[in-house]
Order: C-alpha cells, then sequence, then structure tokens
C-alpha cells in the first residue's frame, strides 16, 4: 500500500528476494510520489569518513576532496542524536536497527539509481578556504524528492512491478487470524486483493484534519501540509480496526516554518519551496508574542 519512497524500496527489495509484487496507490498517476516528493533530499546514514562516503556517491570522484572536510558521524554520534531528539524516548529495537544498518541501507538506495552527491551548497560552511560539514548530513538527494522518486519509479518499472493509481486501500482481509489481502476501491467499484502478504506504506494521517485535531490537539485541523494530501491515516485505522497495537507518541510531529500564502496541502509544482529556513536580520514572534531562536527555543 502506498507508491512514496518507503514503499516503493520495500517493494524492489521484495523483488529482489523473489516475490512478486503490485503497488496500490490513492493517488492518480499525475499525483504519485507521496510526501517523499517533497523531501530536500538530506541522507543521514553513519560513516566513519570518505571511504565510507565513497562506497555511497561516486560523484565524489567527481570533487577536489582536498578542499572538503566531511569529518566523522559514527554510530555512536547517530545514537547520540536519536536520543537526544527524543528525549531518550526512541524505540531501542529499531533505533538499533537503523542506525546499525544505515551506511549499508545507504549503499543499496544508491544501487538502485538514486544519486546522492555532498551537500555543499546545504550542510558545508568554508572555514579558511575549506568546506566543512556539520551535522552529519553529508550527502544529499541530487534533485531532491522528485529526482528520488523518478529513479525509483525507473527500477520498479524495469523489474516489471506493476502499480495501480487511483486505487485507495479500505479495509485488511484476514482468515485464520491472518492477513491474506486488501479491500480497496479501484476508480470507485469495491475490489478484493488477495496477496501473501501486505506492506502498509502509506504515510501518516498529516492530511486529515479530523485525525490532526484529535490526535496533535485544538487548532492543528487548520495547519498547512507540507506533502501531499492523500495521506489520510487510513493504513494506519485499518490496521487499528483489526487490533493492531497503537504505540510510539501520537500527539507529536515533524513540522517546519510554511508560507502563510501555501495552499492547503504540498503543490507538486513547488515543492519544498515554500518553506522558510531563516529571516535574515529579525526574529520569529509566536502568537503569544514570544520570540523564537533558531533551534525553537522560547525567549520572554
Amino acid at each position: 500500500m502506498g507508491a512514496g519512497n518507503a514503499a516503493l524500496c520495500s517493494a524492489i527489495s521484495a523483488h529482489e528476494q523473489g516475490a512478486n509484487v503490485l503497488i496500490i496507490e490513492a493517488a492518480p498517476l499525475e499525483e504519485r510520489g507521496g510526501n517523499s516528493f517533497f523531501t530536500g533530499g538530506a541522507f543521514r546514514f553513519a560513516y566513519d569518513g570518505v571511504d565510507d562516503l565513497r562506497g555511497v556517491s561516486a560523484a565524489l570522484d567527481e570533487e577536489n576532496l582536498e578542499n572538503i572536510d566531511f569529518g566523522t558521524y559514527t554510530t555512536d554520534q547517530y545514537f547520540d542524536d536519536m536520543y537526544e531528539l527524543t528525549q531518550y524516548r526512541t524505540d531501542p529495537e529499531l533505533c538499533e536497527v537503523l542506525v546499525r544498518n544505515s551506511l549499508e541501507t545507504a549503499k543499496w538506495f544508491a544501487r538502485q539509481g538514486v544519486e546522492l552527491r555532498p551537500g555543499l551548497g546545504r550542510q558545508a560552511f568554508k572555514v579558511d578556504g575549506k568546506f566543512k560539514f556539520w551535522g552529519g548530513l553529508a550527502l544529499h538527494i541530487s534533485g531532491g524528492g522528485p529526482a528520488m522518486m523518478e529513479a525509483l519509479y525507473r527500477n520498479a518499472e524495469q523489474r516489471g512491478i506493476e502499480i495501480i493509481y487511483d486505487c485507495p486501500a479500505q479495509s485488511l482481509i484476514q482468515e485464520g487470524g491472518r492477513v491474506v489481502g486488501v479491500g480497496a476501491r479501484l476508480r470507485g467499484e469495491a475490489v478484493d486483493i488477495r496477496a501473501g502478504a501486505v506492506v502498509l506504506a502509506c504515510g501518516g494521517f498529516e492530511s486529515n484534519p479530523e485525525m490532526r485535531a484529535n490526535y496533535l490537539g485544538q487548532g492543528w485541523d487548520m495547519a498547512k501540509v507540507r506533502g501531499t494530501r492523500f495521506n489520510m491515516g487510513q493504513g494506519l485505522k485499518m490496521a487499528l480496526a483489526i487490533g493492531a497495537k497503537p504505540h510510539g507518541n501520537w500527539s507529536g510531529c515533524h513540522s517546519v516554518a510554511w508560507d502563510v500564502n501555501a495552499p492547503a496541502t504540498g503543490d507538486l509544482t513547488v515543492g519544498d519551496q515554500f518553506q522558510k529556513h531563516n529571516y535574515p536580520f529579525g526574529i520569529m514572534v509566536n502568537a503569544k508574542g514570544g520570540a523564537l531562536c533558531g533551534r525553537g527555543r522560547q525567549f520572554p
């Protein structure tokens, strides 16, 4: 379920292991890409030096590495950032999988046709004539979300993986206590799609005003959404309906400063460009008159 980055990577990986894969996507062809289309392309993984980066990006051979200091972003640094960001609420088992497999995952990602390059224009500063990276984000996807998705769609097409658009899932089909398929609507008609396994990779509930207000709190139904209008929380609803256990933090989210004139949901022709990264020679003031610094800390 879904046809964004997570879904396509799952589909490609399953195909590599010999599975016959079908992808169903709620959006029409012309609006495909999910939230992945709107990403700026920063790609975080652990690395011990430039040799690790070479294993991910062939583009490093084109760079004058004498003028670039990539530093390191070790697994310990990655763990520390995860703990600080989540205030130690990160799921320990999933965090282990994420961090310790991050370099090999980046290499796999590059092998699927996604091009990564040094993020010199975004994640590095010149110090004494030499670019110096910070924050652990040495490589970025060349072309951002649109280029990433195009590469993954091309990969799936070459593998013969079928994608059915305008086909939102409605329910999970169960037999004998296990999931054996999905009930969906294909161009308005109810269909049952049987499968040996179902992967829910259809995003969260950020485009559903009712669910935002319910889980994030008062006023969140009025928030503008950075990404696709099709992330309505349907996968979560379907899973909960058959007894899945809710887990994690449902009252928080990743949000960014966004243009007040932007549409209610993401515009494919604009992508990530509604985001406001900084305000030179100024401050941000919230609705209560409190000034916010760059990391979101509030001053009286």
